[in-house]
């Protein structure tokens, strides 16, 4: 695992650390989630963080693109996490080590989704985690009642597909599927 100390090189001035927050089912959890579930849920989130001009997100792999055009659409929030000072490089550095822990084989709604890649780049670019009610959301859904059966389906088809891979970060910065953004 990648630690910083005070050798890190920093920028000339601190940047934005933002979080894209979208909702995967563009509306309908908000009004079928009550029947479905027996609570409320504005949204399924996915997360992504961006950071000089470039969004950075966890799917098939840890992918970047220029912010805005992924294929989950237009944020329904940016949050502003904190602000970094760490250089482009080093900030490349901190992606090239998440992405050896964040690969699409490992992926999982309880413990290795999008909001927790987006959760450990928060903190290491800034010291600031996302919110707790994104960062939770799975839990939440999986202590209802319906959640808790489709609790075995789910985890059988993590099994099943945690054999599959796809391109991620790599020696370019850009993973299968993202637009390059502009350095």
């Amino acid at each position: 695992e990648l630690l910083l100390d005070d050798s890190c090189p920093m920028s000339d001035e601190d940047i934005p650390v933002q979080l894209f927050v979208y909702d995967l089912t563009a509306g309908a959890a908000r009004s079928l989630s009550p029947m479905l579930l027996g609570k409320q849920l504005d949204g399924i989130w996915h997360t992504s963080v961006v950071v000089d001009r470039v969004e950075t997100f966890f799917g098939a792999g840890v992918q970047q693109a220029v912010p805005g055009t992924t294929p989950f659409g237009q944020p329904l929030q940016k949050l502003d996490i904190g602000k970094t000072s760490l250089d482009a490089s080093t900030r490349d550095e901190l992606l090239a080590d998440l992405s050896t822990r964040f690969q699409p084989e490992h992926y999982s709604l309880l413990t290795r989704n999008c909001n927790h890649f987006s959760n450990e780049l928060c903190e290491l670019l800034c010291g600031q985690g996302i919110p707790e009610w994104v960062l939770s959301q799975a839990d939440e859904v999986f202590n209802t009642p319906l959640g808790q059966m489709l609790m075995p389906v789910i985890m059988q088809m993590e099994g099943q597909l945690g054999g599959a891979t796809a391109t991620g970060f790599g020696s370019a910065g850009v993973g299968t599927g993202a637009v390059a953004p502009p350095r």
